[in-house]
């Protein structure tokens, strides 16, 4: 009966654990939401995505940003620069239809656009934003160092990373 017993709870601890493994690593879900068509929560576990990549093929572990080359040494010590500063607002455009506003709050560069139809908001987390770079080698992003930067800071956990509203849609893209 002892080992019935046993077996019984650590056939009931496994889902448990997993839960706490993934918990643990983090979820980035994808929230869809449109006025005529169901509404779509697609969590996806970063443990998850980081094993896939090890079964991709390896043109696709790697996207290409030439354009970064040159600049990526700079880009790494501006955000090294805006983790220091105080919190401002760094550009802020208006015109007749649309709002521009691009800030530095906390450790967070915050991007609101918005215009007659459409809002966008973009939160980036400086740290995540300089692991991110940090893997950037020979024009190209490594895709393990961005899901690298998404599990391993804790500033994601409960961040809108981006927020798209519409007439008919929104979306939503959040660290958990």
């Amino acid at each position: 009966m002892f080992v019935l017993k046993t077996a019984a709870a650590v056939l009931l601890s496994i889902p448990l654990l997993l839960l706490g493994l993934v918990a643990s690593t983090g979820l980035v879900v994808v929230d869809v939401k449109t006025s005529d068509g169901p509404r779509l929560v697609i969590p996806v576990p970063l443990l998850l995505a980081r094993a896939a990549v090890g079964f991709v093929p390896e043109a696709a572990t790697e996207v290409e940003i030439p354009e970064l080359g040159e600049y990526s040494e700079i880009a790494g010590r501006i955000v090294a620069e805006l983790r220091e500063c105080d919190d401002a607002v760094l550009v802020e455009v208006d015109d007749r239809d649309d709002h521009v506003r691009i800030e530095k709050i906390g450790d967070e560069i915050a991007i609101e656009v918005s215009s007659d139809d459409d809002e966008v908001s973009v939160r980036i987390p400086l740290a995540a934003a300089s692991e991110i770079l940090e893997s950037y080698d020979q024009g190209r992003l490594q895709v393990s160092g961005v899901l690298d930067a998404l599990s391993s800071s804790s500033s994601l956990s409960g961040t809108d990373l981006v927020h798209v509203r519409s007439e008919n849609e929104e979306v939503k893209i959040w660290i958990w």
